[in-house]
C-alpha cells in the first residue's frame, strides 16, 4: 500500500532537517515507540547512512507486553540521507515476518521561500500473507500516518526553539 504526506513546517530547510535527523526525538514524539536506538551513523561524503532499531510496544497494555517478544515489534531501518538533494530514502526490515514484509520511504525536504520548508514522505508497505496483509498494511499506514502528525506538530515547535537558540 503506498501513501503520502505532505508538511509545511516554518523554518529554514537547514534547522528543520536538523530536528528531523535528531531520532533521540522519537521515544518522546510517537507514543507507540519504546526505545529507538541509533546503531550507526557514518558520514561518506555527502551522505549519512544510519541504522536504527526501533521497539514500538508502547500501545500494548502492559500486562500484554509479558506474553509478545519485544522483537516481535522492533524493527531496523536503514536510511540514507543525502545532503545534496535534501533527501532521506530509508527500508524497515521486521524481526518477526521479515520474509513477506517491505517498506520502504522517501522524505523529501524543500525550501519554501526565505522561512517555510516542505517535508514530503512517499512511503510504501507491503505485506504479502493473503487477505491479512492488506488489513495490516491499512492499520500500519494509518498509525503511521497519525505518528507523522504528532512528528510535525513536535517539529514545529522544536524549530521554533532551536531558531530562538540561534537568534
Amino acid at each position: 500500500m503506498k501513501y503520502n504526506t505532505r508538511h509545511v513546517i516554518e523554518g529554514a530547510i537547514a534547522d528543520v532537517i536538523t530536528v528531523g535527523l535528531d531520532r533521540s526525538r522519537d521515544v518522546k514524539v510517537y507514543p507507540n515507540v519504546t526505545s529507538c536506538k541509533v546503531k550507526k551513523s557514518e558520514k561518506k561524503g555527502n551522505k549519512l547512512c544510519v541504522e536504527i532499531e526501533t521497539v514500538a510496544n508502547g500501545d500494548i497494555p502492559p500486562n500484554l507486553r509479558n506474553l509478545i517478544n519485544p522483537k516481535m515489534l522492533t524493527w531496523i531501518e536503514t536510511g540514507e540521507f543525502d545532503f545534496d538533494k535534501n533527501e532521506y530514502f530509508y527500508t524497515v526490515r521486521t524481526f518477526y515476518f521479515s520474509n513477506v514484509t517491505k517498506i520502504s520511504g522517501l522524505i523529501k525536504y524543500f525550501k519554501e521561500g526565505e522561512d517555510k520548508t516542505i517535508r514530503t514522505l512517499d512511503g510504501e508497505i507491503k505485506i504479502n500473507i493473503p487477505i491479512l496483509g492488506a488489513i495490516a498494511e491499512k492499520k500500519i499506514v494509518e498509525i503511521q500516518k497519525a505518528n507523522l502528525e504528532l512528528d510535525i506538530k513536535n517539529m514545529r515547535d522544536e524549530v521554533r526553539e532551536l531558531q530562538k537558540k540561534k537568534g
